[in-house]
């Protein structure tokens, strides 16, 4: 059996496709009509957002089989792991990313929290998820859970590592940075929280230092994604030392 990832918003993946199949078809009726010169500057703007769409689309498409598995092995690769990590993702969906931190941390434990949206990934589901880590040989490692990200089921310090990928953005504005202090809050002091997404990343980067994070840093663009996308990586906060 091999891994099924899905595609991520395929609604709107499914949207540009149609209206730039419809364009491209309008445009070519337009052309074949025109007789002035006017007609056919309206089939060259219908034309030209018809491939704007189409173009749009496949970027999507290889952004979710391709590019966002890209974009997190290194960004992985950059953290100090020691490979016995225990980790939570929050909205991991069909499991790209959860079955990618697996393959580099070959001793630790994985969770995924999510509510299983299918506008957010086609075909999302907590069996999805189960069915793909079964075929990359690693679901003995790996735990799939009902919840909510902004009131994970899971007490204080309890993992190294939480993962965040095109997830937060979903949450009302206002509830963002709650669920960014709640990655912060089940995370022991010295591990690390890897959020990566294509909007609110500046906003992300201030939640983990009102949560007393360390090492705050956000990324340039990443290309390799559509939308593009910034990776914000932090350090959990340590306890102070205080004189004795």
């Amino acid at each position: 059996m091999r891994e099924k990832y899905g595609i991520d918003a395929p609604g709107v993946v499914r949207t540009f496709a149609a209206l730039g199949v419809v364009l491209t078809v309008v445009s070519g009726f337009v052309y074949a009509l025109a007789n002035a010169w006017w007609a056919y500057v309206i089939a060259t703007v219908l034309l030209l957002t018809a491939l704007t769409l189409l173009t749009q689309s496949l970027w999507m498409v290889y952004s979710s089989l391709v590019g966002k598995r890209r974009v997190w092995e290194r960004a992985l690769a950059d953290l100090p792991l020691r490979g016995d990590e225990r980790v939570i993702e929050v909205g991991p969906g069909r499991g790209a990313v959860l079955v990618t931190a697996a393959r580099r941390i070959p001793s630790g434990r994985l969770a995924g929290v999510d509510i299983w949206r299918p506008q957010d990934q086609s075909g999302n589901g907590r069996e999805a998820l189960l069915a793909n880590a079964r075929a990359a040989g690693v679901a003995d490692r790996v735990d799939a859970h009902d919840g909510d990200m902004r009131q994970l089921p899971f007490p204080d310090n309890d993992f190294d590592l939480a993962l965040a990928s095109l997830a937060i953005h979903n949450l009302p504005p206002a509830d963002r940075a709650g669920a960014v202090t709640e990655l912060a809050r089940v995370v022991r002091p010295g591990g690390h929280i890897v959020i990566l997404d294509f909007e609110a990343t500046a906003g992300y980067a201030d939640a983990l230092r009102a949560a007393g994070a360390s090492d705050v840093r956000v990324s340039g663009l990443h290309w390799s994604m559509h939308p593009p996308t910034r990776v914000v990586t932090a350090e959990a906060s340590r306890p102070s030392r205080t004189a004795s």
